[in-house]
């Protein structure tokens, strides 16, 4: 059996099979890509290096070298060199059959051969196939977008060996995917449970009479789901999709209990049949007309301006950081105030329904109930699994609005509520679920190899804490610092705390340890300063205040970049404005793959005034000297990535485009990035000196004035608004280097961060900068004023 995956074939170029492609070459690992015919394979790839490619699959288009197309007539050439080989042809199981007895013929004894299926029987597919491709045979079911949704479901066929399970298992922990194990049932485990959420969700609309868009409001974040919502989703992944999902589901379990609430409603039977299919269509629940969403109305079945419903119960639910809290908070109850809002009953119904069908799948889908609500996680994104849910709402009470919403108590429940009272735990070392065979709890080790701050801080490791940012200590003379909003854990905002945090952090090393980890766990690494604190500031014309704040964040930054000893940042997700200036204060980085970072403070009207100018300038400087000397090309780099607030696609993207080194550290197992940071900052200790102050050689007033003629010729094309070109001005400005450099006058470091805190205030006092201050806080996107 294949041990080390060196080449890989993928047959068929369509969505999912360009994204199984993708994921291979990220990790620059050959992918041979079969189709019909040359032609259609060459397509797939030509999407895969489309540089604007509305969901890029790719780290970086340079990666789009390792996939090379292929006709399936190559078969006998090409398909021995693969040791793996995975499927993605259409969902028809004569068509799958056909291809792996076409794949049997050429395949290399060994091979692991893997269906990408939703639901179609795995084993059956390989009926009639020798016994060394039936061994080696499995289903592999990816969800889509394939590199952006964590879940791979791993289903065994009846004559899979083991090992094939475990290769495959452990090499998509390695590159950061979560693979869970399952069964060969119909929809396999995510698709079992998802599907019958959505089709709960169509019949409770109906039942209580909501829109389209109170729907979507509702399914939402309040509910602990992705924004996508319901509608929203269907739209995304196809009407028609999930219409054939259900029937797939109605059809192929007749034994489900509620088999007959899984068959697709008149709504959706119309929707298919007028081709309203989503995004491929682009018309489904939702559509675009002249630059303007608009939503279906079910009942006069016309498409009718998007609204933004009000709710009560969802503002209040949003008020809550854990995802728990809020789906309680929307559940409410018949006793207590507003339990008999609307949406506090259909939020019951769903929460409830969701859960007691989840439970009765433990056994027939999967083997335990963890492995359930962590397919649901990682699959669709959910912030709590539907089982565990019930520990928050309590069991008891659980079963007892169950039994008021007419939803069957399932067995499961009824046990652990007379042996262990709980269904999940989490301690620092383990993970415990209960187990419906023993009517105990089951222990899940935490991983080894992964430094968990869940964890450390159960161990008592928080060295000190505020509202906004704790320190953690690591072992071995490692501090870490965590930026950790408790107001806004999803952005992590920037604010006095975490500037006052980086100064308490670097005296705590200098006590007695030894280097610095910043980085964190949470969704995102930091989106940025508190944009209503300054915009306050600002409205009050608190100039010297906006000035000291700007100032107390570079010099923390400088102060992290400068020190004498090593320090590390671990950027991940967002990594925006002044996330990415701390970022860049990093002496070295060790940066997730999936990293979205850039300096965005035009968005806002403003410029980087964390050092971030600065960094940026010295950084690029660096990079670009050999290939093209002289000091207008980093200038006006710089200038291109702060001017248009460019944002990387990946980690890789950001070394590509200069907003990181390409010394910096790469890592894909996001469990595993505190522990690599913690090990480049302890290598970083043998012979450690710290970096001293630079000077920089910036064009200066000549090259600003080239700037400024090009940027006012933009004007007058209107490719650039007024209070745009004022903007991009005091850019030019600090990034040529002010009045006092030249090619021949290099100048310090505290003369640009002077320069980024005299621009910084001064946009900060223009309406229209405020503007979009306000408009990004209201709308979440940036305003072109």
């Amino acid at each position: 059996m294949t041990s080390e995956i060196k080449h890989v074939a993928v047959i068929g170029g369509g969505i999912m099979g360009g994204g199984i492609a993708a994921l291979f070459a990220n990790q620059q690992i050959g992918a041979s890509v079969f189709d019909l015919d040359l032609p259609l394979a060459k397509k797939c790839i030509a999407l895969l290096e489309d540089p604007n490619a509305k969901i890029p699959l790719l780290y970086t288009t340079k990666y789009a070298k390792y996939i090379k197309p292929f006709a399936i007539s190559q078969y006998a050439e090409e398909l021995g060199k693969a040791d793996v080989i995975i499927e993605a042809v259409p969902e028809v199981m004569k068509i799958k059959k056909q291809t792996f007895q076409e794949i049997d013929k050429h395949r290399k004894p060994g091979s692991i051969v893997a269906t990408n299926t939703s639901g179609l029987s795995v084993s059956g597919m390989v009926d009639g196939c020798s016994e060394d491709m039936r061994k080696h045979f499995l289903g592999t079911h990816f969800f889509n977008p394939v590199r952006f949704l964590p879940l791979v479901e791993l289903i065994p066929g009846k004559d899979t060996v083991p090992g094939v399970i475990e290769t495959m298992r452990d090499y998509f922990v390695r590159i950061g995917k979560k693979p869970v194990v399952g069964r060969d049932t119909p929809n396999f485990i995510a698709n079992r449970v998802g599907i019958f959420q959505i089709m709960k969700v169509f019949q409770l609309m109906e039942k209580y009479g909501l829109s389209v868009d109170q729907i979507d409001m509702i399914t939402g974040p309040a509910l602990g789901n992705p924004r996508t919502a319901t509608f929203r989703l269907a739209d995304m992944v196809g009407v028609d999709t999930l219409y054939h999902a259900a029937m797939n589901q109605y059809q192929n379990c007749p034994d489900d209990e509620e088999r007959e609430h899984l068959k697709p409603t008149a709504l959706l039977d119309r929707m298919v049949s007028e081709k309203k299919l989503g995004e491929k269509t682009k018309c489904g629940f939702f559509t675009k007309e002249k630059d303007k969403i608009k939503t279906l109305d079910v009942k006069s079945w016309e498409y009718k301006d998007k609204t933004e419903p009000k709710s009560d119960v969802v503002r209040g639910a949003r008020g809550y950081a854990r995802a728990a809290d809020r789906i309680r908070a929307m559940m409410g109850s018949s006793q207590w105030p507003g339990g008999d809002d609307v949406v506090c009953r259909f939020s019951r119904e769903i929460v409830l329904a969701s859960a007691a069908y989840a439970m009765n799948r433990i056994g027939e889908v999967a083997g335990d109930l963890l492995t359930i609500d962590n397919a649901m996680k990682w699959g669709f994104a959910k912030e709590v699994g539907p089982i565990e849910i019930l520990d928050s709402i309590g069991l008891e009470k659980s079963a007892e609005m169950m039994q008021e919403c007419s939803i069957r108590v399932p067995q499961a429940l009824k046990d652990a509520i007379g042996s262990t009272r709980t269904l999940c735990k989490q301690t620092p070392v383990e993970t415990l679920y209960f187990d419906v065979g023993s009517k105990s709890m089951k222990s899940v080790p935490a991983r080894a190899d992964a430094i968990l701050l869940k964890a450390l801080k159960d161990r008592n490791k928080v060295v000190r804490e505020n509202l906004s940012a704790r320190i953690y200590d690591l072992d071995d003379g490692v501090l870490l610092l965590e930026i950790a909003s408790s107001i806004l854990p999803e952005m992590n905002p920037i604010d006095d705390y975490v500037i006052s945090m980086i100064g308490q952090a670097i005296r705590e090393v200098k006590k007695g340890h030894r280097a610095l980890v910043i980085g964190s766990q949470g969704q995102n690494f930091c989106a940025g300063a508190n944009i209503q604190m300054m915009l306050e500031m600002a409205k009050a014309r608190m100039f010297t205040q906006i000035e000291q704040v700007s100032m107390a964040l570079q010099m923390a930054n400088m102060a992290l970049y400068h020190a004498d000893f090593p320090v590390v940042t671990a950027p991940h997700g967002l990594t925006l404005g002044g996330g990415q200036e701390i970022t860049l204060a990093g002496q070295v980085r060790v940066a997730h793959a999936e990293l979205y970072c850039g300096l965005v403070e035009v968005g806002v009207g403003l410029v980087p005034a964390g050092g971030g100018c600065l960094q940026l300038l010295a950084q690029l400087i660096e990079t670009t000297a050999k290939d093209k000397p002289g000091p207008m090309p980093p200038a006006m780099k710089a200038l291109d990535l702060i001017g248009w607030g460019r944002v990387s696609k990946s980690a890789h993207d950001a070394i590509d485009q200069g907003l990181l080194r390409p010394t910096d550290v790469i890592v894909f197992d996001k469990d595993l990035q505190i522990r690599r940071a913690k090990e480049v900052a302890i290598g970083r200790l043998t012979g450690f000196e710290p970096i001293p102050q630079r000077e920089l050689t910036l064009p200066g007033k000549g090259g600003f004035y080239v700037i400024e003629d090009n940027l006012k010729g933009a004007l007058k094309q209107k490719k650039v608004t007024e209070h745009s070109l004022v903007i991009a001005l005091k850019q030019a400005r600090i990034l040529t280097g002010g009045e006092r450099a030249s090619s021949v006058n290099p100048v310090d470091e505290n003369y640009i961060l002077e320069l980024e805190r005299e621009e910084f205030v001064s946009l900060c006092g223009m309406p229209k900068t405020q503007e979009r201050m306000a408009y990004m806080l209201k709308n979440g996107k940036p305003l072109i004023n």
